[in-house]
């Protein structure tokens, strides 16, 4: 008698980015999961038309069943997509939502951090958005940045906005009491490459106090680089998840592809030339075949 022939790629990607492994298939379809210490705290076992994934760590809870199957029987895609939480001393549990797909995303909710999600969307459009905060004041951040050469479809942008407040208030979405918001962006018009329409604004407690609005020759990398806030919210952003997410491994360079990596490679420095290297062997690769 054959054995079945299983496929838990989806559940195994994640299992070992948590620095987990795990032993078998048994005879009954079940495998173990296994932490570093060779302690077992977790099991997938296979079900009629599924797997049921379930892990109960020292900072991971993940019970999640996927069927393979639809109503009418037919296959279903694996699509790389998770939600689970991570526990917390004495706290409410954070909350995560991930997409290390096409599309990458992760989203959380988190008592001590705040609501953060980042994304890149189809068109290679980045969107962070997140809060932190010091001893004084509390702040969020929002960046979205676009940058795609020969596109006549949608215009170039970057738009970086802070808002903060001190410690005692809240920055919620309803009010802005006591509330500083400073923007700055850039639009890089599609038609003309070097033409870029530059605003920055300030709103003091909900008014606008402040305008400016400019034309340039330039292009929404050259101002992203000269701003640098942009650059280093997302740099703060990745210190914040590496806290946040156990990976075995720096989380954003796990979800993102080389060549989202490489199409944003001023927020990524460290791996900018070996990016660029990596890309433009693909298309020769694929230019050849």
């Amino acid at each position: 008698m054959s054995l079945m022939q299983h496929n838990i790629e989806k559940e195994k990607r994640l299992i070992e980015l948590l620095g987990y492994s795990l032993i078998g298939p048994s005879a009954s379809n079940r495998w173990l999961i296994i932490d570093l210490n060779q302690n077992q705290v977790g099991f997938i076992k296979y079900k009629k038309f599924g797997y049921h994934t379930f892990i109960d760590s020292n900072n991971i809870f993940w019970d999640y069943t996927r069927s393979i199957n639809d109503i009418n029987g037919n296959i279903l895609d694996i699509k790389y997509d998770y939600e689970f939480d991570i526990k917390k001393d004495n706290q409410e549990n954070d909350h995560v939502e991930m997409n290390i797909g096409k599309y990458p995303s992760i989203t959380i909710w988190s008592k001590e951090y705040g609501y953060m999600n980042f994304r890149v969307d189809y068109d290679y459009t980045l969107y962070l958005n997140y809060k932190s905060k010091t001893d004084k004041f509390n702040f969020e951040e929002v960046l979205i940045y676009r940058n795609v050469e020969n596109d006549s479809y949608d215009d170039n942008k970057y738009i970086y906005q802070l808002r903060c407040c001190k410690k005692d208030r809240e920055l919620s979405c309803d009010s802005s009491k006591g509330v500083v918001t400073r923007e700055i962006s850039g639009i890089q018009d599609r038609y003309c490459d070097n033409k870029l329409k530059v605003e920055e604004n300030t709103w003091v407690f909900g008014h606008l106090r402040t305008h400016k609005e400019n034309d340039y020759y330039g292009t929404v990398h050259e101002m992203a680089v000269k701003h640098q806030y942009g650059i280093d919210s997302l740099s703060h952003f990745r210190y914040l998840i590496n806290q946040i997410i156990p990976f075995n491994g720096e989380v954003l360079s796990v979800i993102l592809s080389d060549e989202i990596m490489s199409n944003l490679s001023i927020f990524f420095p460290e791996y900018e030339e070996e990016l660029v290297g990596k890309v433009s062997q693909k298309k020769l690769t694929n230019s050849n075949n």
